[in-house]
C-alpha cells in the first residue's frame, strides 16, 4: 500500500498558480492581552522610599536610602528620577581590616550620594493567588538610568541597568524590588603607605587613582500610585 500511494503522489500534477504563493497572519478583531485590569497606571505618577545595600561594596559602608519620582506614559514606559543616600563609615570588611592590620580606609574617597535619571519599562503584568481568597497584582520591568554618582571630593558619570519586580497590595500601593548594576569611574580605595593610621601626611583624595567600576545594589522599598 505504501508503494502505490507514493506512486500516486509522484503523479499528482497541481498546477502552480492554484499554489499558494504567500503566507499571512491571523488577525483578531479585538486583541487584547489583560483583561480586567485592576492596577491602572497609565497616564499616573509613582513615588517611592527605598532602602538597599551595595552587594559588591569592599570598603565603604554598603547601605544606603533614597527616594524615586516616576510618571508612566502608558502602561509599559514609564520615566523618573532615582536619588540614593550612601551611608557614612566603613564596611564590615574594611572594619576588621582596620582592626587587624591597623589600615584606615576613612582616608579614602567614599560615595556620598547618587543622582539618575531612571527608564522603566514593563515586561509583564499579572495576578497571583496564592490562598485563592485574594489576588496580588504584579508586574515585572526592567530599567536603564544614567546620571552621576558624586564622592566626597569629585562627581563621576554613571549608568545603571537592573531588573525589578512590584508586588501591589492595593491598586496604590505596591512593595518594589530593584536589582541593579552601576557602571562608573571611581577612586581606587587602596594606596599603598597611604592608609596606615596615624601616619602623616593624609593623603588627599584626588591623590588616589581611578578606574571603571561595577556594583551591584539590591533595592526594597514601598512606592504609592497617584
Amino acid at each position: 500500500m505504501a508503494f502505490s500511494f507514493q506512486s500516486k503522489a509522484a503523479d499528482l500534477n497541481v498546477p502552480q498558480d492554484e499554489l499558494a504563493q504567500e503566507t499571512v497572519y491571523p488577525l483578531f478583531d479585538n486583541p487584547v492581552s489583560v483583561r480586567n485590569r485592576n492596577v491602572q497606571d497609565s497616564g499616573t505618577f509613582d513615588i517611592g522610599i527605598f532602602g538597599g545595600a551595595a552587594i559588591t561594596e569592599p570598603i565603604a559602608n554598603t547601605s544606603k536610602f533614597g527616594l524615586s519620582l516616576n510618571y508612566h506614559f502608558n502602561e509599559a514606559h514609564a520615566l523618573g528620577l532615582l536619588y540614593a543616600k550612601n551611608s557614612t563609615g566603613l564596611s564590615k570588611d574594611a572594619q576588621a581590616m582596620k582592626d587587624e592590620f591597623n589600615l584606615d580606609f576613612n582616608r579614602a574617597p567614599f560615595p556620598e550620594y547618587s543622582l539618575m535619571a531612571d527608564y522603566n519599562y514593563k515586561l509583564y503584568y499579572g495576578k497571583l493567588s496564592v490562598t485563592k481568597n485574594g489576588v496580588l497584582n504584579t508586574s515585572i520591568f526592567v530599567s536603564a538610568a544614567g546620571g552621576m554618582i558624586k564622592y566626597v571630593h569629585k562627581s563621576y558619570p554613571a549608568i545603571a541597568i537592573g531588573i525589578g519586580e512590584r508586588f501591589y497590595f492595593t491598586n496604590h500601593l505596591a512593595l518594589k524590588i530593584d536589582l541593579r548594576m552601576f557602571f562608573n569611574n571611581a577612586p581606587i580605595p587602596f594606596k599603598a603607605g597611604a592608609l596606615r593610621e596615624g601616619v602623616d601626611p593624609v593623603p588627599s583624595y584626588d591623590s588616589f587613582a581611578e578606574r571603571l567600576t561595577y556594583t551591584t545594589n539590591l533595592e526594597i522599598g514601598l512606592n504609592y500610585l497617584f
